[in-house]
């Protein structure tokens, strides 16, 4: 056994120089931030040859910050007077162990030269001796590195320098007879004691020793091969399926191909017969035509005789009727009759005529005047008094008939008066509003126009005021020699309250259009004006003399003047707007305008020479003055322009109304002759009708018995001669009729028919050959038209289908060229023709894969999976068969010494069970019959079972080609890499619990919610099993158990109460084990009494050492 005996700490932190001797079980206590965590990152940068500080202080804070640099320069106080920053020094950390076996002392440690510019580097050593008397000190200070190499030198092939950390620990570890660096990763658990969370991790990285992984490359290699041949095979049989696809395509278009034809035969065949019998039928027409036509010319012969007849019958009667005295004296009075009846008829349509005529124009001038009373301008009171007279005069007229030109004149002279009148009204106020409305729109224009220059910023000031001090500005620069400002005393103004802007913008009206220049050019300016002044005649601007101003008046604006609502930065604005503003006092109420001589208030109520008046709303609305006049100015243009263009859409109707009237009817020429003359022709109208009263009496005085009974048997007659001519002109149009229908059938119909037949037969002959006809498209022909009877059926039957076989054949084709480009899409390069009308280059190249490629790569996959399915076998089952084995054995002799150390009454068993995530697979490992039975991994049995899942773990460790999968496919490959050949993944560990009533527990189920206590013990059990395990206690071989027992734990008994610390520390010397143990103080009552040895450790500001106690001198 080799056993820690001393400590030796040299310039660490706030140790100077401090030896520690141990024993087997040792309490190292002190108060929070005395120093322990400092002890025990020195003893781990000796017993695990590492300097990184990732592993200092781990139990003590995880979040700690302590660095190397900090230990060495003691300076992680910066208020420490004792730092070493900035000096060369040495620090030494060193262990001295004791080999019982050999009976002799070795040392471990590390020497740090450490450099005044920050500067140092670390030199682990071995050697076989004790720690020196001096402890590497000599006058005063710690030993530099050439006198540790001259120390080391005297022990000769027994002492060595290290120049790497990793030489340092394979060398420790074979001093301390240990050969797995495991125990440096235990040594680091075991100080920073965090409770087990991972019982599965914990357990394979801490208690077993990890077999190594199965090598799979050349498997992988070998399954690649036989997937990217499987791929190929696979891409073939693809191919040969986009081959048998085309080829069922083209037998599709062949057979749609052939329906088309048998249906386009029976189609034109049908259509040929029904022709045929057309030709038939208009032959048999033109027979019935030609006999009808005899029939008819018969009766026109039999028609014409008997007409001729009773012609001469009639003329008989006429003579003998022209002959007698009664008929010559009733057809002299029958004429005058007819002839009053005529002239009656015409003077009364033109009355009817010409009362309709007036009726409407009574009607229009009706509309007109109504239109014209209901508008509400009193501008229109003329027109419209004019309109109810109108309305009035034509009232008699509005249901006028032909009885209308029974009245007196006067009535219609009265009517024309009233429209003249209205007429006249009519064209005056039209002109008037036309006026108005021009007007307006020019109105409209200038507002829209200042509006525009407004929003750009440019004040719409009165026309010439611009120019005006343009002229100005220009010839009086042309005249100084340099620029001459002139201000528009509205632009330099701005209104300091807008309540007020009213009464400034009124009370100032033109005069904030004047303008202002420097006194020094006011003379000038005032000559240039008066030469100029007949340009701006229409306008009175003025020039202010602020100079005169200035000498002649005493400018001292009153208290609450409303030159004090004005505001500028511009100095001959304010001396103006003092002198005439500043004399008017601002008034909040009108009761108070008498206490001053000239006041003002804010709506605009001015007194001034002891008169009251109120400023004009426009002047005062008129906004000018200031920024602020524009947007001003721009609302109430806007405004304005909205009431303008409102009155514009008012008037403009009205302008339409008056403007877009006919000229009336009633015109003095109307009235002095058409309606006289419609009078005169009433008066006549009525004449008349007495005259043939007169007329009808003289024709009722006549003996007309012989002369009706002559007249009644001539009628017969011209009604029997008219029947009968209807019937003469019935049979000539018939006959006609006839003759055009044999004409046509004979030289057009049937000439046609014969033409359209002998194109059919041509068609048929030319589509089909007589062959064909006699063996397919006859006897078809025949069974079809036993079946629909009729050819007509026959035709309309397939011809319909012609269409659907027509798109099939359109479908089946493009269907074809589908096929055919996706399979040289899919399968390049590929030189066949796309749209051959023949199959036969994708027909043989069908038949090469089916009868040769593909039987061919079939045997060669058949051979590449039998060869990975072998290295399967060999170089992945059997190696994790046998890492599973190898661990389940560890475990078991780990469980052997177990059995021994009870802590307390509970009794600990590692568990190594199979995964139930992985069952499968781990039956598939350790089956029997892979290694045992006949044929192994390639029996049946096997494959039966078990072929699936190897086929899915081949998927999932291998593709057919790494170098073509992405990034995130090749990281899942990795990952499915480093899990299956992982013997790991197969098993599942776990901590058994058996207490004194034979009750058990598994950690794995228990971490979560027992105490801390609870879940420290068994890591305590797991670390010290460990941690045995390493360290060979159990070895019957004495060389082979000749090992360091070291433990080291930091704040490991923290959550455990009296009894379980008990029982560790019993746990440990049972075991055999050499313990460092680091806890606060409050646990001193329970260790102490156990230890062998007790170190306080004291901190006194910024210096560390350590009290050895012993059970001797503990405290009662």
């Amino acid at each position: 056994m080799k056993k820690l005996k001393k400590i030796l700490l040299i310039n660490w932190l706030y140790f100077s120089k401090e030896l520690i001797e141990v024993e087997d079980i040792n309490f190292l206590t002190g108060k929070n931030g005395a120093g322990k965590s400092t002890v025990i990152d020195a003893l781990q940068i000796v017993l695990l040859g590492e300097t990184n500080s990732r592993n200092f202080n781990q139990a003590a804070n995880e979040k700690s910050q302590r660095t190397l640099e900090g230990y060495l320069r003691a300076d992680m106080d910066e208020n420490n007077p004792n730092s070493r920053r900035g000096k060369d020094f040495s620090s030494f950390i060193a262990c001295e162990f004791w080999d019982d076996v050999e009976s002799k002392p070795f040392v471990s440690g590390v020497m740090f030269d450490c450099r005044s510019d920050g500067g140092s580097q670390e030199h682990f050593f071995l050697y076989d001796g004790p720690l020196p008397e001096d402890c590497f000190v000599r006058q005063g200070e710690a030993i530099d590195l050439p006198n540790l190499r001259s120390f080391l030198k005297t022990y000769g092939v027994r002492g060595k320098l290290y120049d790497t950390q990793k030489q340092y620990r394979a060398d420790l570890l074979a001093k301390w007879n240990v050969h797995n660096e495991q125990v440096m990763r235990m040594m680091k658990k075991a100080v920073s004691f965090r409770p087990i969370v991972d019982i599965q991790k914990f357990i394979t990285e801490n208690i077993c020793d990890i077999p190594e992984k199965p090598d799979i490359e050349a498997m992988q290699q070998t399954i690649r091969d036989y997937k990217r041949d499987e791929q190929l095979a696979q891409r073939q049989e693809e191919k040969l399926e986009a081959l048998h696809d085309i080829r069922r395509h083209y037998q599709d278009w062949q057979q749609a191909i052939e329906r088309w034809r048998i249906q386009s035969f029976l189609s034109r065949w049908a259509e040929k017969e029904v022709q045929q019998a057309a030709i038939e039928r208009a032959e048999q027409a033109k027979r019935e035509c030609e006999a009808a036509l005899g029939e008819a010319e018969k009766q026109i012969e039999a028609l014409a005789t008997e007409i001729g007849q009773k012609e001469n019958r009639q003329r008989e009667l006429d003579r003998a009727i022209a002959q007698s005295n009664v008929y010559q004296e009733a057809e002299r009075l029958e004429q005058q009759k007819a002839e009053r009846v005529v002239e009656q008829k015409k003077l009364m349509d033109g009355c009817q005529k010409l009362a309709l005529e007036i009726r409407r124009e009574a009607g229009r001038i009706n509309h007109i005047c109504e239109k014209v009373m209901a508008w509400e301008e009193e501008t229109l009171t003329p027109v419209q008094q004019a309109a109810e007279n109108a309305k009035k005069a034509y009232t008699p007229f509005e249901s006028a008939g032909p009885d209308l030109f029974a009245k007196p004149i006067s009535l219609f002279e009265q009517a024309q008066s009233a429209t003249s009148d209205f007429w006249r009204s009519v064209r005056n106020t039209a002109h008037k509003v036309e006026d108005q409305v021009d007007a307006y729109k020019i109105e409209v224009d200038q507002k829209k126009a200042a509006l525009a220059n407004l929003r750009k910023n440019v004040k719409d000031y009165p026309r010439g005021l611009i120019e005006l001090q343009k002229r100005l500005s220009t010839e009086l620069e042309q005249q100084i020699g340099h620029p001459v400002e002139v201000y528009i005393l509205a632009d330099v103004l701005e209104i300091r309250e807008e309540a007020w802007r009213g009464a400034v913008e009124g009370y100032l009206n033109m005069q904030k259009f004047y303008l202002l220049v420097e006194p020094v050019y006011y003379q000038s300016a005032l000559k240039l004006y008066d030469q100029i002044k007949r340009d701006f005649m229409q306008n009175t601007f003025g020039i202010v003399d602020v100079g005169k101003l200035r000498e002649q008046e005493k400018i001292e604006p009153k208290e609450n003047s409303l030159a004090q609502k004005v505001e500028t930065k511009n100095d001959l604005a304010r001396s103006y707007m003092d002198y005439l503003l500043g004399r008017v006092i601002c008034c909040t109420h009108v009761e108070e305008l008498r206490d001053y001589k000239t006041a003002i208030t804010a709506e605009g109520m001015l007194y001034q020479g002891y008169v009251a008046r109120p400023l004009r709303r426009a002047w005062m609305e008129d906004a000018f003055i200031g920024r602020r006049a524009v947007e001003l100015r721009i609302r109430r243009l806007e405004a304005e322009l909205a009431q303008v263009e409102g009155a514009i859409r008012y008037w403009n109707p009205i302008l339409q109304v008056l403007k877009n009237q006919d000229e009336p009817l009633f015109t003095q020429f109307f009235v002095q002759n058409t309606v006289q003359e419609k009078l005169d022709g009433y008066t006549r109208s009525l004449e008349i009708k007495k005259e043939i009263v007169e007329i009808e009496n003289q024709l009722s005085q006549l003996n007309l018995f012989w002369l009706d009974e002559q007249r009644r048997t001539i009628e017969g007659l011209r009604k029997e001669i008219e029947t009968l001519r209807g019937k003469q002109s019935s049979t000539v149009e018939r006959q006609g009729q006839l003759k055009e229908q044999i004409h046509q059938l004979e030289y057009v119909t049937l000439p046609e028919q014969c033409q359209k037949l002998t194109e059919l037969e041509d068609r048929i002959s030319e589509e089909f050959t007589a062959e064909y006809q006699e063996q397919v498209g006859l006897p078809r022909y025949k069974q079809e038209l036993a079946r629909l009877k009729r050819p007509e059926a026959v035709q309309k039957n397939f011809s319909e289908q012609l269409i659907r076989s027509r798109n099939e054949q359109q479908t089946t084709w493009s269907e074809l060229l589908g096929a055919r480009n996706n399979y040289a899409d899919r399968f390049k390069p590929c030189s066949f023709r796309v749209d051959a009308l023949d199959n036969d280059e994708y027909e043989m190249e069908r038949q090469a894969l089916e009868e040769s490629e593909l039987p061919k790569y079939r045997e060669k996959i058949k051979a590449a999976r039998e060869s990975a399915l072998e290295q399967f076998q060999n170089d992945f089952l059997s190696k994790l068969k046998s890492s599973i084995d190898q661990v389940r054995e560890q475990v078991k002799n780990l469980n052997k010494a177990l059995k021994q150390a009870k802590f307390g009454t509970d009794q600990y068993l590692f568990r190594v069970d199979r995964n139930p995530d992985y069952a499968d697979y781990y039956n598939m490992i350790m089956a029997p019959e892979l290694m045992e039975g006949e044929g192994g991994l390639f029996a049946l049995p096997f494959q039966q079972k078990y072929g699936k899942l190897i086929e899915s773990l081949f998927n999932q460790i291998a593709t057919s080609d790494d170098t073509q999968i992405n990034a995130r496919k090749q990281s899942e490959l990795q990952q499915n890499i480093e899990r299956f050949t992982d013997f790991r993944t197969y098993l599942k560990f776990d901590l058994e619990t058996t207490d004194q009533n034979g009750s058990k527990q598994l950690l794995s189920q228990t971490l979560n919610i027992k105490s801390g206590g609870e879940t420290q013990t068994p890591f305590y059990i797991a670390v010290l099993a460990s941690f045995a395990q390493l360290y060979q206690v159990n070895n019957p071989s004495v060389l082979a158990s000749n090992t360091v027992r070291l433990v080291v734990f930091d704040e490991a008994f923290n959550k455990m109460d009296s009894d379980r610390i008990v029982e560790s520390v019993r746990l440990l010397r049972k075991m055999g084990l050499q313990a460092i143990i680091c806890t606060p103080p409050d646990k001193l009552p329970d260790i102490m009494p156990l230890a062998d040895r007790t170190h306080l450790v004291i901190k006194e500001k910024y210096k560390m050492h350590i009290k050895a106690w012993g059970k001797e001198i503990m405290p009662a």
